[in-house]
């Protein structure tokens, strides 16, 4: 098992109520810590993953459900915005959709994590950590429920 921790600002239990909550869950990846903090706004969810050498802000991702049009399920929409020579919305889209698709709730990701001269080894390894980490909050949610 990989080293693993998750920290709350609240017990487990109260933390994705209606009111404010909060949760913070850092991993490795490689050598590198990566860090996802989830704050609840109202219904709503603001998650924000960073780590590697340079913590910034490189995609956003806005991700709500809402009924379709044209048969009768709900669908998952994805707004996505990225900075200049960044490549973290690619993360930041997948976080979003799943996230709103297994909590039916709107939610905003951002992501920014750079790694110096990254291998394409190190950056499966930071996509698979962050996936990780995203069902790790799920679960927690489901668990809160």
């Amino acid at each position: 098992m990989r080293n693993r921790s998750v920290r709350t600002t609240e017990s487990v239990t109260g933390i994705f109520s209606h009111t404010v909550g909060a949760m913070i869950i850092e991993r490795k990846a490689g050598k590198h810590s990566i860090i996802l903090k989830a704050v609840t706004i109202g219904r709503d969810l603001l998650v924000t993953i960073y780590g590697g050498d340079e913590h910034h802000i490189g995609g956003v991702a806005v991700a709500h459900s809402a009924k379709s049009h044209y048969r009768d399920a709900t669908t998952v929409s994805v707004n996505t915005f990225t900075f200049p020579g960044h490549k973290d919305y690619v993360v930041a889209n997948s976080a979003a959709e799943k996230i709103c698709n297994s909590m039916g709730v709107p939610v905003v990701v951002t992501v920014g994590i750079h790694i110096d001269r990254a291998t394409r080894e190190e950056i499966d390894e930071v996509v698979r950590t962050v996936d990780a980490m995203v069902e790790d909050l799920i679960a927690q949610y489901q668990k809160a429920e």
